[in-house]
């Protein structure tokens, strides 16, 4: 907030539906200071001295035509804050609130895929016959678990079984440990943060195992990089007319793995999805089904290290979830926002190593490109210079605003 200015920020708190208003004067709180609610009951006006500043609030409140009282202990301040009670018509469907981003019933059947850099086509239109969800990233553990627990259905347990047979076991059943779904041909499989495809669907791309300079247009030249004695797991997709880098291609899968906000796919909601919104989803997903609201953000292994990136090898983020369902405006950003707030903190990848290799961590590994990481940090920070100066930092923690998805329609 620049030094001769006012702000104001707002946030629906969904769970206990109220709306904090928190209002940062540019010079101490006088006879001058008036805040209201006006008669729209979205927003707020905000006079001090000679300066007038509105807000529209993220959710109607009760409070139409209210002039907000300035208490004892906050004349002389230049931080106010009050408590507005909901409108409770005005509060967003739950359903809207944690909608994947690009799921496969919000894709266009016959959609193409394009770089975002330069609009060039990836995925031809009408090469997608079908567009499909993958399950959670727990789905082979959940379907053991499942065959294991079959009511009236007595069998020995896989579990029991070791070494080479119980392995042929549970692979016959197709959910052993080195069971993995695979690109099909006509069939773009709709992940998280990806979309997978068959790699004779794809044109346009450049595959490589380290920078565009080093890549061929024919993955089978790099093929020898899934030998046994020089493994890697993914190998580098850029897009062919502008070097931009897309995703990997793993050779597990024997798909080609595009990123979200790498790339534009037409959908029902005619919007393209950022990697704020992607993470935003990830990190939903992962307290659904760990329960933990702390993860540890690294840089994905084998994937292109691109020199102007901000997050670098060597860095990682520590994220902790704090509340998945706000919804806030600020004079920075003045349009209803949905976001995930968290504390973050950037550290060293070595720091980052050793707390995931400890028995009593309590976080959990979430892997992006370093460019994307770099893209995190810059758009954590700039949040945090959204929020009150007093709720900018928690410890050594920084308080950040991650922008959630929401269907758009």
């Amino acid at each position: 907030m620049a030094s001769d200015d006012c702000a104001l920020y707002a946030e629906l708190l969904v769970n206990i539906r109220q709306i904090s208003l928190a209002v940062s004067l540019s010079s101490p709180c006088d006879a001058s200071t008036h805040v209201a609610v006006l008669a729209d009951c979205r927003t707020i006006e905000l006079k001090h001295r000679d300066s007038t500043h509105l807000l529209t609030l993220p959710a109607k409140t009760a409070l139409g035509g209210t002039l907000l009282p300035v208490q004892d202990k906050q004349k002389g301040s230049t931080s106010l804050s009050w408590r507005l009670a909901l409108d409770a018509s005005s509060l967003p469907p739950s359903h809207q609130l944690d909608e994947m981003v690009w799921s496969a019933t919000d894709l266009d059947p016959k959609s193409g895929v394009a770089c975002r850099q330069c609009a060039t086509d990836v995925v031809c239109s009408g090469s997608v016959k079908a567009w499909k969800d993958l399950p959670s990233e727990n789905w082979a553990e959940m379907m053991e678990f499942w065959h294991c627990h079959k009511p009236d259905h007595h069998h020995p347990n896989p579990s029991e079984e070791t070494g080479k047979a119980g392995e042929e076991s549970l692979a016959a059943r197709g959910y052993g440990a080195s069971s993995a779904i695979s690109a099909q041909e006509g069939v773009g499989f709709v992940d998280l943060t990806t979309l997978l495809f068959e790699e004779k669907d794809c044109q346009n791309v450049t595959f490589s195992l380290s920078g565009f300079d080093q890549g061929m247009t024919e993955r089978q030249g790099l093929s020898l990089a899934n030998d046994t004695t020089n493994y890697t797991p993914n190998l580098n997709v850029f897009c062919s007319s502008c070097r931009a880098h897309l995703g990997f291609f793993n050779f597990r899968t024997s798909a080609v793995t595009l990123l979200k906000w790498r790339i534009s796919c037409k959908s029902a909601s005619a919007a393209a999805p950022a990697i704020p919104e992607c993470l935003a989803a990830t990190l939903i997903s992962t307290i659904s089904r760990s329960g933990s609201s702390k993860s540890l953000i690294t840089p994905l292994n084998g994937t292109a290290q691109e020199s102007h990136a901000e997050g670098s090898p060597g860095n990682a983020i520590h994220i902790w979830v704090l509340n998945s369902s706000i919804v806030y405006s600020s004079s920075g950003i003045p349009q209803r926002t949905p976001a995930i707030k968290l504390l973050y903190r950037p550290l060293p990848r070595e720091e980052a190593d050793r707390m995931l290799e400890t028995v009593t961590c309590d976080s959990l590994e979430v892997n992006l490109p370093v460019q994307a990481l770099g893209e995190v940090i810059r758009h954590l920070d700039d949040s945090n210079a959204l929020l009150p100066p007093t709720e900018r930092v928690f410890k050594e923690w920084k308080v950040g605003l991650l922008t959630r998805w929401e269907q758009k329609v």
